[in-house]
C-alpha cells in the first residue's frame, strides 16, 4: 500500500476548502489524490492491455471481435518517438498508428506546463515503480537515499541515455523513419511487447527491480528511464514549480520528508530539481499557510487539489481534439491487422532491416 503522507492541519492550503462539508472534502481530496489519479490512469491502461489481448485472439480466430484499442501504443516509445521525429522534420503525420505521436504530445504538454506531469501522475510504468517505493516505505519506515555521489552519478545516465536514443533516433533517415510507420512489424509490435513482458524471465526482472525500489526508491524512473530523461528536459523549462516563502517558513522539514523524490523544498525560494513531479506532497504537508505554493511564472497560484484536475484536463483535451479530428484511430482495416498477426510477424525475433 501506499504510504500516507503527513496530514496536513486547518493551516495548510487546504484550508481554502473548509468551507465545504467535511465529507465533500473527503471526497475531493481522495479523488485529486495522486495515488487515485495514477490508479485509474494505470487500471484504464490495463484494461486497454487486455482488449488488445483479445483483439488478438479474434485474429487467430479463438473468439469475438473486440475494438483494438489505441492506449496500448505507450508502450513503443521508440517506435513512436521515430515516428515523431520524422513528423517533426517534415515527414508527415502518421495516419497508420498516430495515436503514439499524440500520446508523445500530450506527454511533453503536460510535463511543460505542469512540470513533469506525465511522470508523476500518468506514466502506468512509473506507478508500477513507485508502488514497489511505497511499499518499502511501509515496510522499512523509508527509502534508503543514495550516498550523493552515487545518486548524482546515476541520475547522469539517464540523461545520456536520453541523449543516446534522441541522437540514435535522429540519425535513422527521414525516408526510413516514414517508411517503419508501413510495416507489420510495428503495426503489431505493441502486442510482442505484451507478450514479453508476461513471460517468467521478464517478471523475475520487474520483482528484482521491484525489490531495489522498494529499498533506493523508483530505480528505473530515477537512473534509467530515457523516456523520463526526455521530459524532465522538457520540464526544466517549466513556467510552473512550487515556491517558498522564506519569511513565513518555519523550517519544520516536513515538505523534505514528504517528497519521494528526495527534492528540499525547505532550503530554496524555487523547486527547480529535475526530479520534481509535481506530486504536491510538499505542499500538502507544509504546516504554514501561504508558506509553499504551487504557481506558474511565480505568480499565479495553483490549489493542491487543482493540480491534478489541471493534469487531467490537459492530457484529455488533446486525447479528446485528437478523437475528433480523425488523429487517434488507426486507418489501418481491422483485416490487415488480422492477415499481419496470421502471417507469424510476432513470432518475428527481429524487425526488418530495410523497411
Amino acid at each position: 500500500m501506499p504510504e500516507d503522507k503527513p496530514a496536513a492541519s486547518d493551516t495548510t492550503p487546504e484550508a481554502s476548502t473548509s468551507a465545504q462539508p467535511a465529507p465533500a472534502r473527503r471526497v475531493l481530496g481522495a479523488v485529486t489524490s495522486r495515488w487515485f489519479v495514477k490508479g485509474a490512469f494505470f487500471a484504464f491502461f490495463v484494461f486497454t492491455c487486455v482488449q488488445l489481448f483479445r483483439f488478438a485472439a479474434w485474429a487467430r480466430g479463438a473468439g469475438p471481435y473486440v475494438h483494438r484499442p489505441e492506449a496500448p501504443a505507450g508502450l513503443l516509445p521508440v517506435g513512436h518517438f521515430t515516428s515523431f521525429f520524422a513528423w517533426a522534420r517534415g515527414g508527415g503525420w502518421d495516419s497508420y498508428l498516430p495515436a503514439g505521436l499524440v500520446i508523445i504530445l500530450a506527454a511533453i504538454a503536460v510535463s511543460f506546463l505542469l512540470r513533469r506531469g506525465f511522470c508523476g501522475w500518468i506514466c502506468p510504468v512509473g506507478t508500477v515503480w513507485e508502488a514497489f517505493a511505497a511499499l518499502g516505505r511501509r515496510l522499512f519506515g523509508r527509502n534508503f537515499h543514495l550516498p550523493k555521489w552515487a545518486d548524482i552519478a546515476g541520475r547522469v545516465v539517464r540523461f545520456v541515455l536520453a541523449a543516446l536514443v534522441v541522437l540514435a533516433l535522429m540519425s535513422v533517415s527521414l525516408a526510413e523513419a516514414v517508411a517503419f510507420r508501413t510495416l507489420p512489424y510495428m503495426w503489431t509490435a505493441d502486442l510482442k511487447i505484451l507478450g514479453i513482458m508476461i513471460q517468467p524471465v521478464y517478471l523475475i526482472v520487474v520483482l528484482l527491480v521491484g525489490l531495489v525500489s522498494a529499498l533506493i526508491g523508483p530505480l528505473w524512473c530515477r537512473y534509467l528511464c530515457p523516456v523520463g530523461g526526455m521530459y524532465c528536459a522538457v520540464a526544466a523549462l517549466s513556467p510552473s514549480a512550487v515556491t517558498r516563502d522564506e519569511s513565513t517558513c518555519i523550517s519544520c522539514g516536513r515538505c523534505a520528508k514528504a517528497c519521494h523524490a528526495y527534492c528540499r523544498p525547505d532550503t530554496v525560494r524555487t523547486v527547480r530539481d529535475t526530479e520534481c513531479d509535481g506530486c504536491m506532497d510538499c505542499v500538502k504537508a507544509c504546516p504554514v499557510e501561504g508558506c509553499l505554493e504551487a504557481k506558474v511564472l511565480g505568480r499565479v497560484r495553483i490549489a493542491p487539489w487543482v493540480w491534478p484536475l489541471l493534469v487531467v484536463a490537459v492530457w484529455l483535451a488533446i486525447y479528446g481534439a485528437a478523437k475528433l479530428s480523425g488523429n487517434w484511430d488507426s486507418s489501418i482495416p481491422p483485416e490487415e491487422f488480422r492477415a499481419a498477426i496470421q502471417s507469424g510477424v510476432l513470432e518475428q525475433s527481429s524487425m526488418p532491416k530495410n523497411p
